[in-house]
């Protein structure tokens, strides 16, 4: 399993940008290997994590060549003042399950 967190600091968001944006969710969930995703906001909004779950390297590889992605890498900064990305190989995972 490995974990794409990508943590931002919002900018301002447009129609341009949320269309794209959707364009990117599609894109993973329609990848074999996509595992799911989570997001969080700070309270206040100034910052956002987003966590990608996937199966194998290979399965992130071929989110990562999507040409919707490709573009949101090139376009970041048109709407986010700062931005993040750790990957991340998960080695153990534990807990109640909830």
């Amino acid at each position: 399993m490995y974990l794409v967190t990508f943590r931002l600091r919002p900018g301002e968001y447009d129609d341009e940008f949320r269309e794209l944006n959707a364009a990117v969710e599609r894109a993973a969930e329609t990848t074999p290997g996509y595992a799911g995703r989570r997001v969080w906001e700070s309270p206040d909004g100034a910052e956002t994590l987003v966590v990608y779950r996937w199966e194998t390297l290979e399965a992130l590889a071929a989110f990562a060549a999507d040409e919707d992605h490709r573009e949101a890498k090139r376009r970041w900064a048109e709407w986010y003042e700062e931005y993040e990305v750790t990957v991340a190989e998960v080695v153990d995972t534990y807990g109640n399950g909830r």
